[in-house]
């Protein structure tokens, strides 16, 4: 079904310059809606690391001030163009880091689109995200019905930092794995509710014990304190997979764990970290891997919101009015939460 609005702007929170410290609301023009396109009024919409980068000006030419950043956005569909097909006016949906690709590349045609290199991302390049009251998506297939069974607010941050985590676990694991999650934060808490649902023992791993109670709480069947000679010796050879979910720019001796890994183990990075040496010549006697993921692909998303409705899994969150995001983004850049921030659309 097509609609027509004459609605063509909308109230917004922006970035007005780089390292901007504070978000002003300002109205913004909404991009003509495409004939694949679909406006939708924003219910909530997670904060994410990643809307702190492109604020501080970090991914560099992929934000276009005044930046409106969000791109883990729960809403309702108000508007589609002539072309959109299995979605309807009123539905609840959701768009995560992705908003369009091209559909005919290599990449695409294996169901990777997030590798195609015509991706759009859903609040770079000019593309307005969802720190506001209504979004417009170009690329309808980027736009997912979220099941009747899931939360808004706890299902939207599984569109960014959800997916980030559930590929690589989803590929490159196994059930009856033993896996380690290194990095407690708001990425890390989310990978320990998938990897224990996936039927695998999971090992939070940590600087210090001040996250155990909470890491337990979310599924974690062990705890490693990574500063402890003793613990990282004892622990040494263990683990199948982990899961690097920190996103720092500190130096941390990333080497040292793969140490923790078994015969062709692998360690995976979905975190933003500086560059660290990699001793090959050590790592070629027990045959472990290093390797990276990329969020996900439209199947990957789609069978991530199924999964999660069928074992009630969402993040776990705090909620603040979208009228006041710049309190929920300075908690975000003073400390790193064990959740995940949401803004509700209040204006």
């Amino acid at each position: 079904m097509t609609t027509t609005t004459t609605t063509t702007t909308t109230k917004a929170y922006a970035a007005l310059e780089v390292n901007a410290k504070k978000l002003e609301q300002i109205e913004i023009d909404l991009l003509p809606l495409a004939d694949e396109g679909v406006e939708i009024k924003v219910e909530c919409c997670g904060l994410c690391g990643s809307d702190e980068h492109l604020i501080k000006g970090d991914y560099g030419e992929y934000a276009v001030f005044p930046q409106v950043c969000g791109h883990e956005v729960v809403g309702t569909v108000t508007q589609m163009g002539k072309n959109v097909k299995g979605l309807e006016v009123g539905q609840r949906v959701g768009v995560g880091w992705q908003s369009a690709s091209c559909h005919s590349c290599e990449w695409c045609t294996k169901s990777n689109e997030q590798l195609c290199g015509k991706v759009k991302c859903t609040c770079c390049e000019g593309n307005r995200g969802g720190f506001a009251d209504v979004m417009r998506c170009e690329d309808s297939q980027f736009v997912f019905p979220i099941p009747n069974e899931l939360d808004s607010c706890e299902i939207a941050p599984m569109l960014c930092g959800g997916q980030t985590v559930w590929t690589p676990l989803k590929e490159q694991t196994k059930p009856g794995d033993k896996i380690g999650i290194l990095g407690l934060g708001g990425l890390g808490h989310m990978a320990i509710k998938f990897a224990k649902a996936f039927g695998n023992e999971v090992i939070a791993i940590s600087s210090s014990d001040s996250k155990k109670d909470m890491a337990l709480e979310h599924g974690a069947t062990g705890f490693l304190v990574h500063t402890s000679d003793e613990e990282m010796e004892k622990a040494a050879g263990t683990l199948d997979f982990i899961l690097v979910t920190i996103a720092t720019s500190e130096t941390v001796e990333f080497e040292k764990f793969f140490g923790l890994l078994r015969p062709r183990g692998t360690m995976c990075f979905v975190g933003m970290v500086p560059k660290f040496m990699i001793d090959t010549f050590t790592m070629g006697f027990t045959m472990t891997n290093c390797t990276t993921s990329n969020t996900g692909s439209i199947r990957d998303m789609k069978e991530m919101l199924e999964f999660c409705a069928k074992n009630k899994i969402g993040a776990t969150v705090k909620k603040t009015p979208l009228s006041k995001i710049n309190d929920a983004l300075d908690e975000l850049r003073s400390k790193q939460s064990a959740f995940r921030h949401v803004l509700v659309n209040d204006l």
